[in-house]
C-alpha cells in the first residue's frame, strides 16, 4: 500500500495539468483534479499524460492490497457468512475498482462500489460482535463519508468539493484497512 501511495505520488507530480473544470492549470490540482485524470491517455489540457504509467501500477497495488486485507480479515471471523460476504465483496470491489482505469471507469465506479459497501458493512457487523468499538467507529466514519462523496457523485451535489472528497475517502479506507489488517495480525 505504502508503495501504491509513492506511485500516486510520482504520478501526481508528472501530470502535465488541466482539470475537468478549467484546462488551463499546470501539473496535478489536489483540489480539482479527480485520480482518475491521472489514468487518462491525455491530460484535459490536451497534452500526452505520462502520470499513467505509475498511476496505473499505483492502482493496482492499491487494489492488491485491499484485497488482501479484506481476505485476511475474513479469516477471522467465526461466521461462514461474513467470511464469504467479507471476501466477495473485498475482492469483488478490488477487481472492479482496478477497472476503473479504463474507458467503463463510471460503470466500474458503481459495479466496485456495491461491493464494498458490501464489504465494509459485513466487516462492521464483525466488528461490532467482536466489541472492537474504536475500529467500528473508524470503519463508521469512513464509510459515511464515502456515501456523501457518492451523494456529491451520483447526484451531482457539490460536484467541485468532490474531488477533494475522493482523496480523503481513500486515505480514510486506506488508514482503517490497515489498522483493521493489524489488528487482526495482533489477535493471532
Amino acid at each position: 500500500m505504502i508503495l501504491s501511495i509513492v506511485l500516486f505520488a510520482v504520478a501526481m507530480a508528472y501530470y502535465p495539468g488541466g482539470t475537468s473544470f478549467s484546462s488551463d492549470t499546470v501539473g496535478y490540482n489536489w483540489s480539482q483534479n479527480f485520480l482518475s485524470s491521472l489514468f487518462q491517455p491525455r491530460a484535459y489540457n490536451g497534452s500526452p499524460n505520462p502520470a499513467r504509467w505509475f498511476a496505473i501500477p499505483a492502482m493496482f497495488l492499491l487494489c492488491l492490497s485491499y484485497a488482501f486485507i479484506f481476505g485476511s480479515v475474513s479469516r477471522r471471523s467465526r461466521s461462514k457468512f461474513e467470511k464469504k460476504a467479507i471476501q466477495i465483496g473485498g475482492i469483488g470491489s478490488a477487481v472492479y475498482t482496478f477497472l476503473v482505469v479504463t474507458p467503463m471507469h463510471n460503470l466500474m465506479i458503481t459495479i466496485s462500489l456495491l461491493f464494498f459497501i458490501t464489504a465494509v458493512l459485513t466487516t462492521l457487523h464483525f466488528l461490532h460482535t467482536e466489541r472492537q468499538t474504536v475500529l467500528f467507529a473508524a470503519g463508521f466514519v469512513s464509510l459515511a463519508v464515502m456515501l456523501i462523496s457518492c451523494v456529491m457523485y451520483y447526484g451531482n451535489v457539490l460536484f467541485s468539493a468532490l474531488p477533494i472528497a475522493q482523496k480523503l475517502t481513500f486515505a480514510l479506507f486506506a488508514a482503517w484497512l490497515l489498522a483493521l489488517h493489524y489488528k487482526m495480525l495482533d489477535a493471532v
